[in-house]
């Protein structure tokens, strides 16, 4: 009976513990970010609850390039991710543009990006910021009560000789272990994601007129200026 008093009190309390995490996104085009901020939690530490922490960002990017060979520019391309420490995870070619997606180290995204606009003419650029911190924070302080919580009802299993109160305890151990196994995927897929940056590139060939092209580009550009100036 005293076993299941522990067990009930203890479920009690990672259930009001797991009240206290609060899961939030902050998204931006190209927001910049303070450096750090305060962030207060009543599971962390006063000294690290007053204490500013270090922001946790994801980046994002989509950049398009005129290249005259995408032959050429296919290889170059190569050789720019590998260097960042980078590689190609789907790419498609199609006549005279070629698409590619890619992860680069988050350290070398903007570095990488410049030399990937030499390829050619840069055509756009975009990057997006993702702050996760929050998010980390959260899932590390639940993941920490987890554990605790799971410890507690392992010791208590092992000096449980009730059979019904056993089975009861193990069915908690699985509940809180298969919690545990997701929060830890989750933080597994928000530090890949924070050390790896997706980048799609589109590569799209030149045109290159002949005497008669150049003649009617011309043309319909002075035609559309009649119309619009801007």
């Amino acid at each position: 009976m005293k076993n299941l008093l522990k067990l009930s009190l203890l479920s009690t309390l990672i259930i009001f513990t797991g009240c206290g995490a609060k899961y939030s996104t902050m998204s931006s085009g190209d927001s910049v970010y303070q450096e750090s901020v305060t962030y207060s939690n009543s599971s962390l530490s006063p000294r690290m609850a007053s204490s500013p922490i270090k922001r946790i960002i994801t980046k994002r990017a989509n950049i398009s390039v005129d290249v005259d060979s995408i032959d050429e520019a296919k290889a170059s391309l190569q050789t720019v991710i590998e260097k960042s420490g980078g590689h190609i995870t789907n790419a498609s070619h199609r006549e005279n543009r070629y698409n590619a997606s890619a992860k680069i180290p988050s350290t070398k995204l903007m570095d990488t990006l410049d030399e990937i606009a030499k390829l050619g003419d840069k055509t756009s650029l975009s990057i997006s910021q993702n702050d996760v911190t929050n998010q980390f924070v959260d899932n590390e302080a639940r993941l920490k009560n987890l554990v605790l919580f799971r410890d507690k009802m392992k010791n208590l299993l092992s000096r449980t000789t009730n059979i019904e109160e056993i089975l009861k305890i193990e069915r908690e151990l699985r509940r809180v272990q298969t919690e545990i196994d997701s929060i830890q995927g989750r933080l597994k897929y928000l530090k890949d994601a924070v050390a790896l940056s997706p980048v799609n590139i589109n590569l799209k060939e030149k045109t290159i007129y002949g005497p008669l092209g150049y003649i009617g580009n011309g043309i319909w550009w002075v035609t559309k200026k009649l119309f619009v100036i801007k």
